[in-house]
């Protein structure tokens, strides 16, 4: 056992010291290893443009007290080479920390530290199965490497590299973006679009894109230039029209600097348009450009989103070998299942999932207690017996020739799953997983070392029966898939609305929020408009993206002036509710007055610094929505657009109004509803009614009504005459 180690020495120029945890690296959790499951590891990625000169591996985990030190041991590997192995100490159940030098040659662009647990508790027989068998690997275990960066290649043919490297699979991306002072709507489109065209690339890694005025101190960055002095410190190439460039930083040898240029801020989009559309035929370190005709997106056609024209088969998903599982315990097998939330279907039907799938049937598994579960997102849905119990083997020697003979496979299992429409929020994944039992063969027996299951490609998930109709304003649904402006997927249906001298960090926020909308849909945003609160005109036939603090976006009055959220300075406020808000409330499903006063009572007691969230519909057009990203300063405007990226927050942002204050956040309902979409008419009723047993009370009441007036009437009339022909 070793101590750990001293630090590295300061390297040279051109390399630095890295060091990563494996819950860096992408573990999720301490590494627990069995009897059944004794193979683990983490992915991790390296740049194309670094090297690794020197590395070590510093490791801490424990083991179980039962093992035989002499026949237990953790080997570990990297890229299958070995590289050495974790002894385990009788008298202490914790190892480590221990290091383990690791050799330059075993590291490439994409690597595997995997580690194998092989323990015996006894000398002559192990049950695999007993819990004695165990060893875990902390996920606080960290590498370190010592990284030689290589010169840059600046060629626009490269593109995204050197400013993103799809290799490097973990970590949150961060590309600085320099934007001239005073920088109008047509620059900001520009930044916009090459932003968001880096967020489509960088995926579930998330990007950040800071904004500055001048050139950051070393490292990449994307430059806006409009002139050959645009930016102090930086010498600027010729540009004679739309332009695009890549230079060299001149603090920095290893920096490279994406310029997108031209002579006028016009110029800069189609600059940012030829790096998103035309990039097969850039090449070199400059090119002059022209706009390239991108044919306009049809609704709900983003490519990351499923089809629901058709029945889709699971291998058209995902590749054929992610359908694969290995092993007793196995992770899940994840197919994407993202779509547009605004799902509508007849008495909230759900979708069905026809699952066919191969496992070994024994005497290798215990087939009364190994399934196959079904999740959509970690809610659970269904289980199928991975075999049925043997039948009598005469019959089945009878009866499986017979069925083979006339083409059925015997061997393959099928079941169905329905997935509700409720659980289909926008970035969702259907998860498979094989939970196979090893059959209780005594100590003495060996079981197989490896078992393999397959979901068949052709499972087939159908979502054909949604209809497209969403009541509105619905903050979830913004927060978990960006709807409704990624209805759109280049976003030519959003207009985004800025202060008309916006911050840095307000410009920062801006990008950084249409980096995520684009990074749902997988299309860069080259239909986004960019406006200031005097054009809001120009972009009334859209959906409008407010962002901005509260002092510093007088679009917020105009927007929200038929909703009952109220700005004041820096400061949010709701309107009371009135005597009638309960009648409303049941007719019109408005909010009730208690939520309404509960809202108000929150608003009231914000401090400073707080972020907030508001949706409403726009005063400007019908049917059109506005989604507000505001606070009390420009600092928490940026803070509530990194909340939509949480994991633990988004999932809070409901409803209409949600506030962010001392990380605590909290969502509200406070105006009347509307609806986006279209459905046919004989869903309307479904539409009202809801899951309001009070309206269908009214209904029969109305109906009572209708039919018992009429017949009053004619009983009336009828006793009348019999009184006349009496007298």
């Amino acid at each position: 056992m070793l101590a750990p180690p001293p630090s590295l020495p300061p390297p040279p120029s051109g390399a630095r010291v890295v060091t990563r945890t494996l819950r860096d690296l992408g573990l999720t959790g301490p590494m627990q290893l069995r009897g059944i499951q004794d193979l683990q590891g983490v992915l991790f990625g390296l740049r194309a443009d670094e090297v690794v000169t020197e590395a070590s591996l510093i490791v801490s985990g424990a083991a179980s007290p039962s093992l035989i030190p002499s026949l237990s041991q953790v080997a570990v590997t990297l890229n299958e080479q070995a590289v050495g192995a974790i002894p385990i100490d009788a008298a202490r159940q914790a190892f480590g920390p221990l290091e383990f030098p690791l050799d330059p040659l075993f590291f490439s662009e994409i690597n595997r530290l995997n580690f194998r647990f092989s323990g015996r508790y006894t000398t002559e027989c192990n049950d695999p199965n007993s819990g004695l068998l165990w060893a875990n690997v902390s996920d606080l275990s960290t590498m370190r490497m010592r990284i030689e960066r290589l010169p840059p290649q600046r060629d626009l043919s490269r593109l995204p590299e050197p400013l993103f490297d799809r290799r490097v699979l973990q970590g949150q991306v961060t590309i600085p973006v320099v934007i001239p002072e005073g920088a109008g709507p047509s620059a900001l489109r520009a930044a916009g679009i090459a932003a968001s065209w880096f967020a489509v690339q960088a995926d579930y890694r998330g990007a950040h894109f800071p904004v500055g005025r001048a050139l950051p101190a070393e490292g990449d960055a994307i430059i806006l230039a409009t002139g050959p002095d645009a930016v102090p410190g930086l010498t600027m190439p010729r540009m004679d029209g739309p332009t695009l460039a890549m230079l060299p930083h001149p603090d920095d040898p290893f920096g490279t600097l994406l310029v997108l240029g031209g002579r006028s801020e016009a110029e800069l989009v189609p600059a940012a348009l030829a790096l998103v559309a035309a990039r097969g035929t850039l090449a070199g370190e400059m090119a002059r450009v022209v706009a390239p005709t991108i044919p306009p997106r049809q609704p709900y056609d983003s490519p990351r989103w499923v089809r629901t024209d058709a029945p889709l088969m699971l291998g058209s998903l995902v590749e054929r070998e992610a359908l694969q599982a290995t092993g007793f315990s196995t992770g899940a097998i994840r197919v994407p299942l993202r779509t547009s939330p605004d799902i509508l279907t007849f008495r909230g039907r759900g979708f069905p999932v026809d699952v066919r799938f191969r496992a070994p049937e024994g005497p290798i598994i215990d087939v009364s207690a190994s399934r196959l579960d079904v999740s959509v997102s970690g809610s659970y849905l269904r289980s199928f017996r991975l075999a049925d119990p043997e039948p009598w083997i005469p019959t089945r020697w009878a009866t499986d020739p017979f069925w083979e003979l006339l083409g059925f496979d015997t061997a393959r299992r099928s079941g169905r799953a329905i997935i509700p429409p409720y659980l289909l929020l926008g970035r969702d994944e259907l998860q498979l997983r094989f939970d196979m039992r090893p059959m209780n063969r005594g100590e003495c027996v060996d079981i197989p070392a490896q078992v393999r299951a397959a979901l068949d490609p052709d499972s087939t998930i159908d979502l054909r029966r949604i209809h497209r109709f969403a009541q509105m304003p619905n903050l979830g649904f913004f927060a978990s898939a960006g709807f409704p402006f990624t209805r759109m997927a280049d976003l030519s249906g959003t207009a985004a609305v800025l202060p008309e001298r916006a911050s840095t960090v307000e410009q920062g926020a801006f990008l950084d929020a249409i980096g995520q909308l684009s990074a749902i849909t997988g299309i860069a945003a080259t239909g986004l408009q960019v406006v200031t609160p005097p054009q809001l005109a120009s972009a009334a036939a859209r959906d409008l993206l407010v962002i901005g603090a509260l002092g510093r976006q007088p679009a917020l009055t105009t927007l929200l002036r038929d909703a009952p959220v109220r700005v004041e300075g820096e400061r949010l406020s709701i309107a009371l509710p009135d005597a009638f808000q309960e009648a409303r409330a049941l007719i019109l499903s408005a909010p009730s007055r208690d939520e309404r006063s509960r809202a108000s009572a929150a608003l009231g007691t914000l401090g400073e610094g707080f972020g907030a969230v508001l949706g409403a519909e726009s005063p400007l057009q019908s049917g059109r929505s506005v989604v507000a990203i505001t606070g009390a300063t420009p600092a928490a405007v940026a803070q509530m657009v990194q909340a939509l990226r949480d994991p633990v927050l988004a999932p809070a942002i409901q409803g209409d109004t949600a506030v962010l204050a001392g990380g605590t956040l909290q969502s509200f309902r406070t105006m009347a509803p509307y609806h986006v979409g279209e459905a046919p008419w004989w869903l309307l009723p479904q539409i009202w009614l809801g899951d309001r047993p009070e309206r269908a009370l009214l209904l029969l009441l109305a109906v009572g009504a209708l039919l018992g007036l009429p017949v009053y009437w004619i009983l009336r009339r009828r006793e009348v005459t019999r009184l006349r022909s009496r007298s």
